[in-house]
C-alpha cells in the first residue's frame, strides 16, 4: 500500500482488524521511528521509513 492518505478505516478493512488494533500498530511503529506524520490531522500524509528511507 502506498498510498499517504489511507485512512484508519481503510486499513481496517483491509487488514480485518479493529480500528482500536490499527491505531495501536500505528502507535508501535512511531515509538519505533518506523512512521511519523507530517501535517496537520485533514491534510496531512503518513511517512513510512524503511532501511533509512522514506516511503510517502
Amino acid at each position: 500500500m502506498s498510498n499517504s492518505k489511507t485512512t484508519q478505516t481503510e486499513l481496517m478493512e483491509k487488514l480485518g482488524i479493529s480500528r482500536k488494533q490499527v491505531q495501536i500498530l500505528m502507535e508501535e511503529l512511531q515509538e519505533e521511528d518506523l512512521l511519523s506524520r507530517e501535517g496537520m490531522n485533514r491534510n496531512g500524509k503518513w511517512i513510512v521509513k524503511i532501511n533509512n528511507s522514506t516511503i510517502v
